[in-house]
């Protein structure tokens, strides 16, 4: 009897081995399903977080467009464009990149500097005045184009009728230290939105 009940002991003690050995594989299974929870919540935030911000998965983008030539007392109209793109686009592109964006065509300080100042305000559909700033641009003198880029960010989201009104100022210092007389001009672009 004694070998049998040594047997069954050696039989038990196996088997409570075997179930010691096996109780952690439920922590690493429960580990993995933890960072996959985890990762599933953060791939949710990034795709919901633009689409809340900006209460609707597609957005207006605006995109209105000057030229102008420092050192003369020029500057062309405002051009427009209107475009729809998604949430994510314009949250993770084009508003990385900024409201306005400047782009030297022919510039030089060899002839002298400019300082340039852009002060923006949006009056939209209610007749509310948003004051989107001011942008200041130093460099040389010649041609630049200016695009300035509208959309939720800047008040762009009810259906109707805005106004952007831009002021254009430029200071130029010549060569030698001439300082010119400031020029300084008002854009108007006007522009409806309809289907948001």
């Amino acid at each position: 009897m004694g070998i049998v009940t040594k047997s069954n002991t050696q039989c038990f003690s196996g088997v409570r081995f075997e179930e010691d050995m096996a109780a952690p594989a439920p922590k690493a299974k429960s580990r993995k399903k933890l960072i996959l929870a985890i990762i599933a919540i953060a791939v949710i935030a990034i795709v919901a977080t633009p689409v809340a911000l900006a209460g609707n998965y597609r957005v207006p983008l605006e995109i209105m467009s000057f030229n102008d030539t420092t050192g003369t007392t020029t500057t062309s109209n405002i051009t427009l464009t209107s475009q729809v793109v998604t949430a994510w686009e314009y949250y993770f592109s084009i508003r990385t990149q900024g409201m306005v964006r400047t782009s030297d065509s022919s510039v030089s300080s060899n002839g002298g500097t400019t300082n340039i100042t852009l002060t923006m305000t949006l009056t939209n559909p209610s007749n509310q005045t948003i004051d989107l700033g001011h942008t200041n641009i130093s460099g040389g003198i010649g041609s630049r184009t200016h695009t300035i880029y509208l959309s939720v960010d800047q008040g762009v989201r009810a259906n109707g009728s805005y106004r952007l009104d831009l002021v254009f100022t430029a200071n130029v210092v010549l060569l030698g230290g001439v300082v010119e007389t400031t020029f300084s001009t008002t854009l108007h672009s006007n522009f409806t939105l309809s289907g948001f």
